[in-house]
């Protein structure tokens, strides 16, 4: 399963992915994310693409599962 946020435009980030646990809960919980995308391939949902405001990137993060600390990078 593929999941990747990433910046859309000032205010917004958009997020993807094709775990189907994961659609049915950000649409069950995050009612302010607008579904932007859905993707299909032979009549299935292979993906759904999120509108995230960015002041949930935090949230956005841990439920993509693609927290990634760049700034703590020990040798």
């Amino acid at each position: 399963m593929r999941n990747k946020i990433w910046k859309l435009e000032p205010g917004w980030l958009c997020g993807y992915t094709e775990d189907r646990d994961l659609i049915r809960r950000i649409k069950r919980y995050k009612s302010d994310w607008p579904i932007m995308v859905d993707y299909f391939k032979n009549g299935r949902l292979i993906g759904v693409q999120f509108r995230i405001p960015i002041e949930q990137r935090r949230p956005a993060e841990r439920m993509f599962n693609v927290a990634e600390n760049q700034e703590n990078k020990a040798i």
